[in-house]
């Protein structure tokens, strides 16, 4: 009886947390949504260049940003590419169409629907940082530039110690497709480096990500 009782209360309290969860989107904070678009990949490398990306399985809804177009262990063949949008807040001093704000992804499931929002994945022994999708309130705030490609805001240079914080805007292009090992899956896929180094994952080439419409 009381075990009865106890998976009857683990499942109540599963429910109500799955609730919860999907019922507070990154809508809720970042509501204005831009039309579908892909992502592509510009790069010198030739290999990569000129990929889309897609949400690739990682783990319970979750997925990496994989390159549709390039095969790796978890993924040999090519795939379509991914529609994303673009949140952003109401605020006056945000613009709808470049950010900064959140890229979202639609999750289908069986009997629901979740807003994914791109976020990092930090390795505390690696400066290569995943990007990956999961159904949150929020994520990583990006900003798109005047052609469309893909950048982090920065005001903290500690390359200064004495004045870390100048006051001035800088944009961050530090994206890389890199072999990744995540959630027990292996994919080329987004990478984000941290500092200003390069990336000690030896697979890693540097990219740009680009908005096209769709």
């Amino acid at each position: 009886m009381k075990s009865a009782i106890l998976a009857l209360a683990l499942s109540l309290a599963v429910t109500v947390t799955a609730q919860e969860f999907l019922y507070d989107p990154p809508e809720s904070y970042y509501p204005d949504q831009s039309e579908s678009f892909k992502l592509v990949v510009v790069s010198s490398n030739g290999t990569v260049n000129g990929s889309t990306l897609s949400a690739c399985h990682s783990g319970a809804a979750i997925e990496t940003l994989c390159l549709s177009n390039v095969g790796s262990p978890s993924k040999p063949s090519d795939i379509p590419a991914t529609p994303f949008n673009f949140n952003v807040s109401s605020s006056e001093t945000t613009n709808t169409t470049n950010g900064p704000g959140l890229i979202t992804y639609l999750l289908r499931g069986g009997n629901f629907n979740a807003s994914s929002p791109m976020q990092f994945s930090y390795n505390p022994g690696s400066n290569v940082v995943t990007a990956e999708l999961s159904p949150s309130a929020t994520g990583q705030e990006v900003s798109f530039d005047q052609n469309g490609l893909l950048y982090i805001s920065s005001y903290y240079d500690d390359t200064k110690p004495d004045v870390p914080f100048n006051g001035e805007l800088t944009k961050l292009y530090r994206w890389y497709a890199c072999n990744q090992y995540f959630g027990g899956y292996r994919y080329f896929s987004l990478a984000w480096v941290m500092g200003e180094g390069k990336p000690q994952n030896p697979t890693c080439v540097k990219v740009d990500v680009k908005r096209v419409a769709l």
